[in-house]
């Protein structure tokens, strides 16, 4: 992935100084996944300070146009500060990944790895293929080991006391 060029790129990620390309688009069990999701977490969300996005999303996680910038599938930002026209310029509160085989390697090593040094408060990654949601949570700047999830569980979003999702009605 080191030789390509943003320009011939339609869309792609920058994650420790290395692009990558975001083709071939997620499946249609990704994508339902992702609206699920998206559905629970807006629905909360409205009349809330809070703002969720869909990707495709701009995030420049280093608060500048350089450095870091992913595309996230689902993103929350509670700070207003940090929205701006071109997407969010700075940390985000949480960020959802669905994992695809294309993806899945990366969204588990080098954004995993990201997420946690740049300060994403909570990272969820969601397995289509075992029906699964690994919750990382961010205490003192580390991301304490995952609490795993079953397709029948349900799970409380951490950065919100009061929300809970059944996976039930995620996959």
């Amino acid at each position: 992935m080191e030789n390509l060029n943003m320009k011939d790129l339609e869309r792609f990620e920058i994650l420790e100084g290395v692009i990558y390309d975001m083709t071939p688009p997620p499946s249609t069990e990704h994508q339902s996944i992702v609206g699920n999701v998206f559905r629970e977490i807006s629905t909360y969300l409205k009349r809330r300070s809070c703002k969720i996005f869909p990707a495709p999303f701009g995030v420049w996680l280093d608060g500048d146009d350089r450095g870091n910038y992913v595309e996230p599938d689902i993103t929350v930002v509670c700070d207003p500060n940090k929205l701006q026209r071109m997407g969010c310029i700075g940390v985000p509160d949480m960020i959802v990944e669905v994992l695809s085989p294309s993806t899945a390697k990366k969204d588990r090593t080098v954004k995993l790895r990201t997420y946690r040094q740049t300060g994403v408060r909570e990272y969820w990654l969601i397995d289509p293929h075992n029906q699964t949601l690994e919750v990382y949570k961010l205490n003192d700047n580390v991301f304490v080991e995952p609490v795993v999830y079953g397709n029948n569980e349900v799970v409380q979003v951490g950065i919100f006391d009061d929300l809970f999702i059944d996976l039930s009605d995620v996959f």
